[in-house]
């Protein structure tokens, strides 16, 4: 459930919501932390990387395996690891399900498969933009070929799509219907072209900057490209990597718009990236070690902006012993948020979460009030100017009117 309702129930279908239930949980104990979400997602995703290294070492060596590993913890990975959010989290448990995949591929143990059908499952259900990744089934096919292998665990990663095709395919539509909030299932593939076509550059930025916030690290992917064509790698190599990237381009296609604007959409590419690079990397002897730490530097320089505390947003805050003082807690609020529905959750009310233009709709808010809302919150700062009719409190950021 979530608090911005529409003056409705709040139930709402998205990813599956199993690290939410257990911050939920931990709060019983320790208290409601906005560190606790941060910690279970910090924890996941950095013992994802432990796994990451194990998979990679089996087919590359130790040398590889480590340069891929800092790669990847110092990408995007790195800044989205540590929010209160499904994605790293998603990655990281889909890359354990894939280890545990390769040790059922070659000796058959129940445990494995159990643990690989368990953790494929779970990271696609914790976010399902990882789906790509399943095409490591194609590479595993070709790179086993002639080795010993239990050739039906080549299923798993097929049949482990399942429950996230029903989750998010059946269930969640059911609940849009069911309860009438959104749910996103993308756009068609069509719009996607249009819009990639139409907007070029944004897309070319959000490839070359966003999966590692570095410009050095582009460089190094494209002299990684440039050797794979050079050296002509394995048959699993080129037959896979198409694959993967075909599925991840239906995907960014799929998802149209919000692929652009939100650069998170960009993690499930940066891990075949990291491997790339530590490729490349490989190629440069003694001096890797030189260009891995400009690397690092570039990209953790580029992403300290979030581990700030952002001061002119630090007037949000106010909101919570505002609403307490103002409000009472079982009353539908409206503020213009502007799809950012953070000041509508500091508030610790239900209701809407408007734009700026549509709070100065003066219909639409007469119809908000036959619909139960009692009071509008007006963010000054999006909208200087006054409304018409009883303000009960106001100060430089904020004004709460009752209707």
């Amino acid at each position: 459930m979530v608090d911005e309702t529409n003056g409705g129930s709040g139930v709402i279908g998205m990813e599956f919501p199993i690290l939410y239930f257990i911050q939920g949980e931990l709060a019983h104990f320790f208290g409601f932390h906005p560190w606790l979400g941060r910690f279970i997602n910090v924890l996941l995703s950095t013992l994802g990387l432990a796994y990451f290294y194990a998979l990679i070492v089996r087919f590359s060596g130790e040398r590889i395996a480590f340069y891929a590993t800092l790669l990847l913890g110092v990408s995007c990975y790195f800044m989205y690891s540590r929010k209160v959010m499904s994605d790293t989290a998603a990655l990281a448990v889909y890359i354990m399900g894939l280890f545990y995949f390769f040790e059922a591929l070659r000796f058959g143990r129940w445990k494995d498969v159990v643990l690989c059908f368990g953790l494929l499952s779970l990271g696609l259900l914790l976010k399902i933009s990882v789906l790509p990744l399943s095409t490591t089934v194609v590479f595993a096919y070709l790179y086993f070929r002639d080795k010993p292998k239990k050739t039906w665990v080549l299923t798993l990663p097929l049949i482990s799509v399942l429950p996230a095709f029903i989750w998010y395919f059946i269930w969640n539509p059911f609940l849009a219907k069911r309860y009438g909030n959104w749910y996103n299932l993308g756009g068609n593939f069509s719009d996607g072209v249009r819009l990639f076509f139409e907007q070029p550059f944004a897309l070319l930025r959000h490839l070359i900057f966003h999966p590692f916030f570095s410009y050095l690290a582009f460089g190094l992917i494209l002299f990684a490209l440039y050797r794979a064509f050079r050296k002509q790698p394995d048959l699993s190599v080129r037959v896979a990597a198409p694959f993967f990237f075909l599925l991840f381009m239906a995907y960014a296609l799929k998802s149209g718009e919000i692929f652009l604007t939100h650069e998170y959409y960009i993690l499930p590419l940066v891990p075949v990236l990291a491997i790339l690079g530590a490729y490349a990397l490989k190629e440069f002897g003694k001096y890797a070690w030189i260009l891995l730490s400009l690397i690092a530097l570039e990209s953790i320089a580029n992403q300290s902006h979030d581990f700030r505390y952002n001061t002119k947003e630090a007037y949000k805050l106010q909101l919570e012993p505002i609403a307490q003082k103002h409000i009472p807690n079982n009353a539908l609020v409206a503020i213009n948020g502007n799809s950012n529905p953070l000041e509508l959750y500091f508030l610790g009310r239900k209701g809407w979460n408007l734009s700026s233009e549509v709070m100065c709709d003066v219909q639409f808010i007469h119809k908000l009030k036959t619909l139960g809302c009692r009071y509008l919150i007006l963010n000054r700062h999006a909208i200087p100017s006054e409304f018409e009719g009883l303000c009960i409190f106001q100060n430089q950021h904020y004004a709460i009117y009752k209707l």
